[in-house]
């Protein structure tokens, strides 16, 4: 009886013990919000294909990405917010915007 115990509970210990608590931070409850929904187990890859089909969000993330960013720690990145931020700076990196010409063209040679 004792053993059952004991091995239930060093168990316990075993799966609660690889997991870190974070804070729920303004960036990661906005995404959450927008349907993303629990972010705190999904992958940079998975975040990221969501962002692209909703690049508005994806817009105002970084947005809100840019201040925590710059002084962020190294194990920033490895967090749920810095996964996050990461991939929304990809996204909206990646995003085509059309730019207006002057139309002129151009013509080698000396005039």
């Amino acid at each position: 009886m004792r053993a059952a115990a004991f091995v239930s509970i060093v168990a316990a210990y075993a799966f609660t013990s690889c997991s870190r608590y974070e804070l729920p931070s303004k960036i990661v409850i906005k995404a959450e919000a927008a349907g993303a929904g629990n972010l705190s187990r999904t992958s940079f890859a998975a975040m990221q294909i969501w962002l692209e089909n909703h690049r508005d969000v994806a817009r105002d993330l970084d947005e809100m990405c840019a201040t925590v960013r710059a002084g962020a720690s190294a194990e920033w990145a490895d967090s749920t917010e810095g996964k996050l931020c990461r991939a929304a700076r990809g996204v909206t990196s990646a995003a085509f915007e059309p730019v207006e010409s002057d139309h002129r063209r151009y013509q080698g040679g000396r005039k």
